[in-house]
């Protein structure tokens, strides 16, 4: 293989980098830390939204003149604002200012995306397959080291940072090369690549959003050193294969073989759970670094802008987008994601109607059987919920002009809770009441809860229930669904209670306190005993729990903000509520936090 290619694989790589362990992973990871889970979705909203801003304005600003200029001026600005991103961290909270910043890398990402596909093979020359197969490959491979995958989201985003700058030096190593001639058959149908590369990225974006989320999951597949090792391996051994067939020109092949591998996987994963699920892992991670090389090869094969921007618009960005929104509260992956997805990509990929209508008609038949024999996964849950006898403990009734409407509130009106069948009133309460728990509880804390009460609620009588979630017993899993969905149209008359909320204490009562003894028992499990962050379940959630000493300029100088989220959590995170505190005993946590914080920050 010629030496000339080797800077084009790094530029290649070097992007990919970028993207993977910035973009995808550490950006978001630090957004996490200073912004609800609403907040968030606004924050990647700005990221999607940027990223289709620079991919057009990238295309319409192309000279292929000066494309090793305009390539290494989007690499200098990505560079600069991911270390504007490592900087603010800890020190910029609210999720506007992110979303800002999430806007502007995307402009960044989006335009050297576009500038790189636009240019790439006037340097890769005939050797184009080579180099989107090794660049992909050695960037997968590089994220997933476990030096690089297992660090903080700061350290990721400064390796981030070295990666474009490594893409940078690698210009002025490039030499042209003989561009390759698209075949006419490629050239007059780049749209259908669009339409074929956007159902494997919505699919792909849907089972990555639903594997991060669910911790059995991410366990099966991205937790461990050794297991991290061999996902670099076979990322890069699927690359390079892929690099491979592309130098054959076998494009349809590699689509088609990247769905079997992705649907399969999704199939697997939605009916595996904790470590059964591992061995569908190697298979999603082959499919993804499949049509990872495939998506810089088609637009660089083109070489022409507009393309480029169309195909990393709508199939990257908008893909990702449809694919992350429609995996929101899903605890596992849907079945159906996978004939959907082929139903797309045999569209895209055939010429001819009249050679689709039996295949669709033989896939329409087998999804719409999927999808009828698959019952709502909340009315299972609601069965198990009553299988399994939690009347017995939790209430669904809120009573009106009681504590309870603080505590467990709003309440609903008395002629609709008794339209449900059967009603669940319950039959005592000795745990909390579970009329609006949606709101109050995130789905990963209601499973760790069920799992392990004690582990999140010291004091807690409830019996576990992990028997729910063993093997491929789903009833675990839809209890899960069932709790979420309680009090989802209550949710924005909830908000607006927590937010007028203060309390209303005397100081002589608060003093009385002992808030460490409570700050220990309450607090301690994910928060660590010193406030870092660091605590015995801490590693085990999606949103890393708040390190006192970090990200809290907003609470220097008022105590109000903690006091409520103490008192009533923070909604779509695993940060859940005390409710039943008293007003002393919430205030007098508020100011250990924030002592804590102070204590952080002295030099």
């Amino acid at each position: 293989m010629s030496r000339r290619i080797w800077p084009a694989v790094a530029i290649v790589a070097a992007t990919y980098v970028y993207f993977l362990i910035f973009a995808e992973f550490a950006f978001l990871a630090l957004a996490q830390q200073v912004a609800d889970a609403d907040g968030v979705l606004n924050i990647m909203g700005g990221l999607g939204a940027g990223g289709v801003a620079g991919s057009a304005l990238a295309a319409a600003t192309f000279s292929r003149e000066q494309w090793r200029v305009r390539l290494r001026g989007w690499f200098a600005a990505c560079a600069v604002f991911a270390g504007l991103a490592a900087m603010l961290s800890g020190a910029v909270d609210g999720w506007r200012v992110w979303a800002a910043l999430g806007f502007i890398v995307g402009v960044s990402l989006g335009g050297l995306t576009v500038t790189l596909a636009s240019g790439l093979r006037t340097v890769a020359g005939p050797r184009l397959g080579w180099v989107c197969g090794l660049g992909t490959g050695l960037a997968y491979a590089i994220c997933n080291l476990p030096g690089v995958f297992s660090v903080s989201p700061v350290a990721q985003t400064w390796i981030a940072v070295l990666a474009v700058v490594a893409g940078v030096v690698s210009t002025y190593a490039l030499t042209d090369g003989a561009e390759v001639v698209a075949a006419d058959d490629f050239s007059g149908s780049w749209w259908r690549w669009v339409v074929a590369l956007a159902a494997l990225v919505w699919m792909d974006s849907a089972a990555f959003a639903v594997i991060q989320h669910e911790s059995s999951l991410r366990t099966a597949t991205w937790t461990g050193d050794c297991r991290l090792v061999m996902n670099a391996c076979v990322h890069l051994a699927a690359a390079i294969w892929t690099g491979w067939a592309l130098q054959l020109r076998c494009l349809r092949a590699v689509a088609w073989l990247a769905w079997a591998l992705l649907a399969g996987a999704c199939v697997a994963l939605a009916w595996k759970k904790g470590e059964a699920a591992g061995g569908a892992a190697w298979p999603y991670i082959a499919g993804v670094s499949l049509y990872s090389a495939l998506l810089v090869y088609v637009p660089a094969r083109l070489g022409r802008p507009w393309v480029a921007a169309a195909v990393y618009a709508i199939s990257g960005w908008i893909g990702s987008a449809l694919g992350i929104g429609m995996a929101q509260g899903l605890s596992s992956i849907p079945v159906w994601f996978a004939p959907v997805s082929g139903v797309v990509l045999g569209l895209a990929m055939v010429w001819r109607w009249r050679l689709l209508r039996q295949p669709v008609a033989v896939v329409a038949l087998i999804l719409a059987t999927c999808i009828g024999v698959k019952a709502d996964p909340i009315a299972r849950g609601r069965e198990v919920y009553i299988a399994e006898g939690c009347i017995h403990c939790h209430s669904q009734y809120v009573r009106p002009g009681t504590l309870d409407v603080v505590w467990w509130g709003p309440a609903r009106p008395l002629d609709a809770a008794v339209t449900d069948r059967p009603p669940l009133y319950g039959n005592r309460r000795q745990g909390p009441d579970l009329t609006n728990v949606g709101n109050r509880r995130s789905p990963e804390w209601n499973r760790i809860h069920l799992q392990a009460p004690r582990t999140l609620v010291r004091s807690s009588r409830m019996p576990a229930y992990a028997y729910l979630f063993r093997g491929d017993d789903s009833r675990g899993n839809d209890l899960v669904e069932y709790l979420a969905s309680l009090g989802a149209e209550t949710e924005a008359e909830r908000r607006e209670a927590v937010s007028v909320w203060t309390p209303e204490i005397a100081e002589a009562d608060i003093l009385k306190i002992d808030a460490t003894k409570l700050f220990g028992s309450l607090c301690a499990p994910c928060h660590g005993t010193n406030g870092r962050g660091d605590g015995m379940v801490a590693a085990t959630l999606v949103v890393p729990p708040r390190d006192f000493a970090l990200g809290w300029r907003r609470i220097q100088g008022t105590k109000a903000e903690v006091a409520r989220t103490i008192k009533f959590g923070v909604s779509g995170t695993p940060m859940a509520g005390h409710e039943t505190l008293t007003d002393a005993e919430v205030v007098s946590l508020a100011r250990l936090v924030v002592a804590l914080h102070d204590a952080g920050n002295t030099p």
